[in-house]
């Protein structure tokens, strides 16, 4: 599915935008604070039913208006007579958003993911390297989550059963017994989690490989996938020899919650190696071979918004990325100043279509494009 028409009002700066997106690759350009990020912003509410810019959803609200909306019309490509999909949010000064998906209100944000995948690519992107392991478990659960469907059910269990564990370690008079009772769920629900993981992480290594050697040939970055727990022991042992420390600092140390990804380069950590440059070569390598598994897995594309992707890759990477995007079949929407470097940058002759708009203090204009 692709967004097919996108009608925005009343978020941030942008007071109505009516665009008529493409299927493959959607220019948004113009000046610093002219709403770009925030047209990225409205069709990542669709997708994720949150921000990437704030966690209080209430400054979305333009200050001249009482409410905002956001409104698509998702389609099959290439199917012009094929299954359309109305897709809304809104939310009034005093209210709760609310969700519409074909008109049926949800309350799920999986659901807003399941109908409409997306990958975001933004400056806080490249954290996936340098930051901690929850980054990582977020770009592999992602995966996990539209590849792997019994996943997110079996997530659900283990988030429960993980807060049922910690729930009984900060109690003072905790009995072994009961700590086993839940235990025992703990582990079989981090095994299957584990699993999940394991399948994903053998699909997207070699494609990662793939990808990095499209974008940067000298580079040699490994993946290795940290379950949670010690590799030469069972969870229930590790669990055993983590009690005392489970007590003392009531928390669980251990099990599918403490997963990570790891990315070394020369057998050190990548971000003790790689330069900055490089660990933005390195990320964009990992979102377009999530790209690649999710086609081949179930036949289907995500759509790719790229903040300002332009300013943070060499004027090469920056094409070369471009090119293996387009290459993808997905939808992608690309943020920049410079509308000219943009379409440098595709590749020629492109494989789909393109559309130009501007943004001019919150107002948004589709521009005809000279024949490429």
């Amino acid at each position: 599915m692709y967004v097919k028409k996108l009608d925005v009002q009343g978020v941030r700066n942008i007071r109505h935008g009516l665009l008529n997106p493409v299927p493959d690759i959607n220019i948004i350009y113009g000046e610093n604070g002219s709403g770009k990020t925030s047209l990225l912003e409205a069709v990542y509410l669709l997708g994720r039913g949150r921000s990437f810019r704030t966690r209080n959803l209430k400054f979305l609200i333009n200050t001249e208006t009482d409410s905002c909306m956001v409104f698509a019309l998702l389609a099959e490509s290439g199917k012009d007579g094929g299954q359309k999909i109305p897709m809304g949010v809104s939310r009034s000064a005093q209210g709760a958003f609310q969700f519409k998906i074909a008109g049926r209100q949800v309350h799920s944000a999986s659901e807003l993911a399941q109908t409409l995948p997306m990958l975001l690519m933004n400056s806080d992107s490249f954290s996936l390297i340098e930051g901690g392991p929850g980054n990582r478990r977020k770009y592999l659960d992602w995966g996990v989550f539209h590849v792997e469907h019994p996943f997110r059910d079996v997530w659900r269990k283990f988030q429960r059963c993980h807060k049922q564990r910690n729930y009984l370690l900060r109690h003072d008079k905790i009995s072994s017994a009961q700590l086993l009772v839940w235990d025992r769920e703990f582990v079989e629900l981090s095994e299957q989690v584990a699993g999940y993981r394991q399948r994903y992480f053998d699909k997207i290594v070699p494609e990662f490989h793939q990808v990095l050697a499209e974008l940067s040939g000298e580079l040699d970055v490994d993946l290795a996938l940290y379950r949670g727990w010690d590799s030469v022991s069972s969870l229930g042992e590790a669990l055993q020899v983590a009690y005392q420390r489970d007590l003392t600092t009531r928390l669980t140390h251990c099990g599918a919650h403490r997963a990570d990804l790891k990315l070394s380069s020369e057998g050190r950590p990548a971000a003790e190696v790689l330069s900055r440059g490089q660990v933005k070569i390195v990320v964009l390598a990992m979102y377009i071979a999530q790209g690649r598994v999710l086609g081949k897995a179930v036949g289907k594309q995500c759509l790719y918004l790229l903040d300002d992707l332009a300013a943070e890759l060499d004027q090469v990477r920056f094409a070369r990325g471009m090119q293996l995007l387009a290459a993808l079949g997905a939808q992608v929407f690309l943020t920049g100043i410079s509308k000219e470097v943009l379409l440098a940058a595709l590749p020629k002759p492109l494989p789909g279509q393109v559309a130009l708009f501007h943004v001019k203090q919150g107002i948004v204009e589709q521009e005809e494009l000279d024949s490429m």
